[in-house]
């Protein structure tokens, strides 16, 4: 338990923040993603340490989940952010 907070603790220190890149309306990059809730034509959702993103649009396809990034491509209409993830400190 002490390692995670410590963990968590070095994490802050850092100054690691998800990163959300935006390409006109045809591109979005995700940075730190840890999870990918769901993907179709017009949604993807998925987890970051700081929260929930939903991209939203039309001809969606996401085209890679190497290293925590994803890259979601298509007829970009909207990016959603939801609640930050909790705290355990």
């Amino acid at each position: 338990m002490r390692l995670k907070k410590l963990m968590k603790e070095a994490e802050k220190a850092a100054f690691r923040e998800t990163y959300i890149t935006l390409t006109g309306r045809r591109e979005a990059l995700i940075e730190r993603c840890t999870h990918v809730y769901e993907c179709n034509e017009i949604m993807t959702r998925l987890k970051t340490p700081d929260g929930d993103v939903t991209v939203w649009g039309e001809g969606l396809v996401t085209q890679s989940f190497k290293d925590g990034l994803v890259k979601v491509v298509g007829k970009i209409s909207s990016v959603e952010l939801g609640e930050g993830a909790k705290n355990d400190i």
